[in-house]
């Protein structure tokens, strides 16, 4: 069974929700209301076609392209594949060697390929979101975005449908687009061929533990959330989180976000510093930083709400818990006679001007290794693997359901 998300991770999903075969959340909304023809050929598929290798001058990486592809072509921090893969429109894959947002580089691909097709065709007019999905492909997390839409020429009005695919994994970004209507399973499978022969020279100090978790928002919206842990030479921990969702807010609109986190902490978990950026529909909206001054209190720093610059002084007194530290106590808890445990987190979504309480209670008679973590108004149940680490757990809050369930995970939460 798939192994671990961060106990915290389901807090901070919570509060941004409240304004190994590939594992997915996902959304489609059919052609209702759209012609017939259109819903038939939806159900488009083409032979799965053949992988081949391309040789590319930098030598820190390779490839292989599902189809007949062209010679790749250079482009700003990456490369570009086009390829005949016999589904009315070429198969488009792209790498970027640069650290990329996925929604936003999802929303991005979309918006210039029907951006593209307008120009060669029309006016783009009844745009629908048609598909929307997150998960783990070959140890990446990805995303996938459809749109279906018309474009009215000079004589007559077509139907265009666009795909797109992204992984993004530290410092490389693997992605397919697709312009024909159907052939969704012949796109999502050359997508996941793609990812899966590409070989990248990656970090050389790679993390010992790693994760991905997805993100069910009521069942319309989906997000990813990527985690790994490094030791440093130091002998300290790095925590660095990529989550990313896709939340369609109308038929035709979509609200994308993306959040950066990274943490260091002492091998006895002890926060050392933590940072956090949150960008949402490509503008930044929180660039926060908490670490130590010069007389021992704790200075938490940066803008929020879209540039509103933030500085509070907390007590050096207080010593917050790193992720790990409260991964550690779940452990212990479950592993022990006592009931609740609650540690001080620094959870800027939530309020970056104090430590806040967290704590969770176990409610194991029935179900081994359940709990429930409170934050203030907010409940999450969920079940714990050995480690203490949160496997999957559900958030209630009015009208919103966030389900988070861990979906590929490699190595070990503590060496």
């Amino acid at each position: 069974m798939p192994a671990g998300i961060r106990l915290m991770l389901l807090i901070a999903c919570a509060t941004v929700a409240l304004p190994t075969k590939n594992v997915q959340a996902e959304y489609t909304r059919g052609t209702d209301g759209w012609p017939e023809w259109v819903a038939e050929s939806m159900a488009n598929e083409a032979r799965k076609p053949k992988l081949r290798k391309v040789k590319l001058p930098d030598d820190t990486l390779s490839t292989r392209i599902p189809g007949k592809p062209d010679e790749p072509q250079a482009i700003d921090s990456g490369w570009y594949f086009p390829s005949d893969i016999k589904a009315e429109s070429p198969l488009e894959c792209y790498i970027y060697t640069t650290d990329l947002d996925m929604s936003s580089l999802t929303n991005y691909l979309a918006e210039t390929n029907i951006e593209a097709i307008g120009e060669s065709y029309g006016t783009v007019d009844n745009r629908t979101i048609y598909h929307v999905d997150a998960g783990a492909t070959s140890g990446y997390p990805y995303m996938a975005l459809e749109w279906l839409y018309t474009v009215t020429g000079e004589t007559q009005t077509l139907v265009a449908f666009t795909k797109v695919r992204v992984a993004v994994k530290s410092d490389i970004a693997l992605a397919c687009t697709h312009n024909a209507i159907g052939y969704r399973e012949t796109f999502a499978a050359a997508f996941e061929d793609f990812v899966a022969s590409t070989e990248y020279q990656g970090s050389d100090n790679p993390p010992y533990y790693e994760e991905i978790a997805t993100m069910d928002i009521n069942g319309m919206g989906f997000g990813v959330a990527y985690t790994t842990y490094t030791v440093d030479e130091d002998g300290d921990t790095k925590e660095y989180v990529a989550e990313s969702s896709l939340l369609p807010t109308a038929a035709s609109s979509l609200m994308y976000s993306d959040s950066i986190s990274y943490s260091y902490s002492t091998p006895d978990h002890e926060l050392i510093s933590a940072r956090q950026v949150d960008v949402e529909n490509g503008e930044i909206t929180n660039n926060l930083t908490l670490e130590r001054n010069e007389d021992g209190d704790w200075v938490s720093s940066g803008t929020l709400q879209g540039g509103k610059p933030l500085e509070a002084v907390i007590d050096g007194e207080q010593t917050p818990d790193s992720n790990l530290g409260m991964i550690a106590m779940a452990r212990d808890l479950f592993a022990g006679e006592e009931q609740s445990v609650t540690a001080k987190m620094w959870i800027p979504t939530a309020d970056p001007t104090r430590f806040l309480d967290a704590s969770l209670t176990r409610d194991d008679t029935e179900v081994e290794r359940q709990g429930t973590v409170s934050l203030g108004p907010i409940n999450i149940s969920g079940g714990f693997d050995e480690s203490g680490n949160m496997v999957d757990g559900k958030m209630t809050f009015g009208p919103i359901t966030v389900d988070i369930r861990r979906v590929w995970s490699k190595g070990s939460v503590f060496e």
